[in-house]
């Protein structure tokens, strides 16, 4: 991967997912978690573009933009039975935490959630950080394209490369 910037390792990221190819997705987890453990942000930054990328869809999905709405989230797991959010890891609990700060406009809330997200600076959280939130985000990208709804543009067409899009710049 040539060009480094968050948002273009994103939807590398994306694609990888999409594929699934797995041995890639492996070696960039490890890669962002040595960056980690070394001290390195990269890995706040991705999932705080995917978090904010994820918000931006999903209010602009739901038709409202007024700021004095409050939203709540209903967690799911693979077999669609409901999730009470104290059922999640601790680092999965933080990335809804700070999905939903974003989605209430609690900037500040957002960024400690990501943080508490990524404390710990093992390979397992960061797969289990980045695997969910990546999923979260390439279903509502699915899901905005399905039904017309605009998305981020910087996501870029490689957000759709099921549906044989290309790359667009940042």
């Amino acid at each position: 991967m040539t060009d480094s910037t968050p948002r273009s390792r994103i939807r590398h990221l994306i694609g990888v997912m999409r594929v699934g190819d797995d041995e890639s997705l492996v070696l960039e987890m490890a890669r962002l978690t040595a960056d980690r453990a070394n001290g390195g942000r990269e890995s706040h930054v991705i999932v705080t573009e995917l978090i904010s990328a994820l918000a931006t869809m999903m209010l602009t999905a739901s038709g409202s933009s007024e700021e004095d709405n409050t939203y709540g989230l209903e967690l799911t797991g693979d077999d669609d039975t409901q999730l009470n959010i104290d059922e999640t890891s601790p680092p999965v609990r933080a990335a809804v935490r700070a999905l939903l700060a974003k989605l209430n406009t609690h900037a500040d809330e957002a960024r400690f959630q990501v943080e508490l997200a990524l404390r710990d600076t093992e390979l397992k959280a960061t797969i289990e950080v980045l695997a969910h939130v990546l999923l979260w985000t390439i279903g509502m990208i699915d899901w905005c394209d399905d039904h017309d709804v605009p998305r981020p543009r910087w996501l870029g067409d490689l957000a759709s490369a099921h549906r044989g899009g290309s790359d667009r710049p940042d």
